[in-house]
């Protein structure tokens, strides 16, 4: 089975997503499910010569927002700091996604990101940064990064981003709970399921 994630790094929605499904996938797989990851890039601040503005991040939000989405965040095992925080581009990193993910090591590349931009307060718009980070967790960088295109999440008129796209079109958007993932992983893997057309199951970030 293969599920398709369009998120970005700098995004908490996307690591909030991510931190769960990750989660879920390791109990799917523990039971004897296999799966496999499709990262797919959505930059909310595109590279470009300006400064990012800050859009797709936490510093926008009311103080009494921030601070749920942190306690949110700490209950699933992320640290946001956001005194640290480093707004960047995020092409750099997605291109390193996509190194790991040809070394077979896309999973673990990604968590790393998220933790280095949300706790450690690294600039992962960096490539030095970037080099020590693929290092730590051994991706070799040894020449070209490939390259990796932004796509479009399936409903553009909803959120951008985290969008959770299922082999048989079910589709679910947001930092969805766990118990969501959980069921859907284990709904697709069945083989008395039928399959549906593009259901969306969610169209909005959730606790």
């Amino acid at each position: 089975m293969e599920v398709e994630f369009t998120h970005d790094i700098a995004c908490v929605w996307s690591a909030l997503a991510y931190i769960r499904f990750r989660r879920a996938a390791e109990e799917h797989r523990a039971g004897g499910g296999e799966l496999e990851v499709d990262f797919r890039p959505y930059e909310t601040e595109p590279s470009s010569t300006e400064t990012p503005s800050g859009r797709g991040q936490l510093q926008p939000a009311p103080a009494a927002r921030i601070e749920q989405i942190a306690r949110a965040a700490a209950a699933d095992g992320l640290v946001v700091n956001l005194d640290r925080i480093v707004p960047a581009h995020t092409g750099e990193a997605h291109r390193l996604i996509a190194l790991a993910a040809a070394q077979g090591n896309a999973e673990d590349m990604t968590a790393r990101l998220y933790r280095a931009y949300f706790s450690d307060g690294l600039d992962i718009g960096d490539v030095n940064v970037l080099r020590g980070l693929a290092s730590a967790i051994g991706v070799r960088w040894d020449g070209e990064r490939p390259r990796a295109e932004p796509a479009r999440p399936a409903r553009a008129s909803g959120p951008r981003v985290p969008v959770f796209r299922f082999p048989d079109g079910t589709v679910l958007v947001g930092a969805v709970s766990l118990a969501t993932l959980r069921s859907e992983l284990m709904r697709v893997d069945s083989p008395r399921r039928r399959p549906s057309s593009d259901r969306l199951l969610a169209a909005e970030s959730v606790f």
